[in-house]
Order: C-alpha cells, then structure tokens, then sequence
C-alpha cells in the first residue's frame, strides 16, 4: 500500500477549486474580542410556578393511544 492520497482528494492541488468558491473559509479581520453580545442564559425568563398542562396532556395522548393499539391487537 502507498501513503499518497487518491486522486480528487482535497489535498491534491493540480484538482479544481470546490464547487462553490463563495465557501472557501475565510478570517475577519474586522472582529475583535469586545464585539461579542451578551450570552442568551443572561436574559432569559422562566415562569416559576407555571402550571404543568404539557405533561398531563402528553400523558393522557399516551394512554389513549396505548389503549388503541391494544385494542386493535387483542380486540
């Protein structure tokens, strides 16, 4: 076995560029650290004492849905 790549592979340079040179990886020089924004866990809100409707509902769709295929299976 040889160690050179297959012919095609990225690291071969006689190939063409990728199909689509608009996404060659690029660095912006403009960016600097004091540009970041703030992170998303610093302005988030939760309801405390919300009421647990979803799970409930869940459940129920679960049970009915059980109840059905075995219906259907057995019945």
């Amino acid at each position: 076995m040889t160690d050179a790549a297959p012919k095609g592979s990225p690291s071969d340079p006689a190939e063409p560029e990728t199909l689509n040179p608009d996404l060659r990886q690029a660095h912006d020089g403009d960016y600097a650290e004091d540009q970041h924004g703030s992170t998303p866990m610093d302005t988030i809100s939760v309801k405390k004492n919300g009421a647990a409707v979803w799970p409930v509902i869940w459940a129920v769709v679960t049970i009915v849905l059980v109840a059905i295929t075995l219906f259907l299976i057995f019945g």
